[in-house]
């Protein structure tokens, strides 16, 4: 004990008070007395790799917090729906990290409410869909989430002549896949459908001739208009694409930050 607590600078009475407090938080004796050496009991040999992987992850911890303070570090933490991510996030990041020195960005994709619930952990920042404005105070208007539906006007050019959803189920879907509870236009008796888990697959499927899917007015260019026709479905005007930030990203260069990347989405949504 007299050598252990030479090594980490204690005095022997203070090091065996850490090794007693230790043992009393875990509720086990982490050492057996033989003769005039300790040895580990086996609740300390259980413990023992758990214990060095702590002081590593804290080791790491403390790295990271040092290089932060040394290179004046800044990240933002920025969740997106899927399409953001995929057709408008790489001409925004790039930008957005040019316009502040020393920016770590850190992107992840999910759906509207998983995003806005994360918003109380992990995401600072997170750019959704939703109609009307969202359940937070801290919301700022991007554009529109203009949404229609499209297929190959070679393929399918009674698509022009829908009006109504109900209309669609006359033509093989693509759509993301459902969750539970959520409505769907697939109707697994059809001779064809197919379910994808994200809109550039949904996009891949319908230009490629497949079948029927709904896409965004950003998903898609001049030259993808052209080979698609598009059903006279209105869609919710009211639903909108919206930057909520967290309660919790606050002060001067959060609040540049958030700014920066408001500016660049909605130009990149124009």
């Amino acid at each position: 004990m007299s050598a252990a607590a030479r090594q980490v600078h204690l005095s022997q009475p203070a090091a065996s008070r850490n090794l007693q407090a230790l043992e009393q938080d875990l509720g086990v004796e982490l050492f057996e007395r033989r003769g005039r050496r300790l040895v580990l009991s086996a609740p300390g040999r259980a413990f023992l790799p758990r214990a060095r992987a702590l002081l590593e992850a804290l080791s790491a911890a403390r790295e990271a917090v040092e290089r932060t303070q040394v290179r004046g570090y800044h990240d933002v933490r920025i969740g997106t729906v899927d399409s953001i991510g995929t057709y408008v996030m790489p001409s925004v990041l790039p930008a957005l990290r040019d316009s502040f020195d020393a920016l770590g960005v850190k992107l992840v994709t999910s759906r509207t409410a998983t995003l806005l619930e994360r918003l109380h952990s992990d995401v600072d920042l997170a750019v959704v869909a939703w109609s009307g404005p969202p359940p937070s105070e801290y919301a700022t208007r991007l554009g529109r989430y203009d949404m229609h539906f499209y297929g190959r006007a070679d393929r399918f050019p009674g698509l022009v002549d829908v009006t109504e959803e109900s209309q669609l189920t006359a033509f093989p879907i693509v759509q993301i896949e459902a969750r539970a509870g959520q409505p769907t236009l697939v109707d697994e008796e059809s001779p064809s459908y197919a379910l994808t888990q994200s809109l550039a697959s949904v996009k891949t499927l319908i230009l490629g001739g497949f079948g029927v899917g709904a896409m965004l007015n950003y998903m898609i260019d001049a030259a993808d208009r052209a080979a698609l026709a598009c059903a006279n479905i209105p869609h919710d005007p009211e639903c909108a694409l919206w930057a909520v930030r967290s309660p919790d990203w606050v002060g001067e260069r959060a609040q540049m930050i958030e700014r920066r990347l408001v500016e660049l989405v909605g130009a990149a949504l124009q």
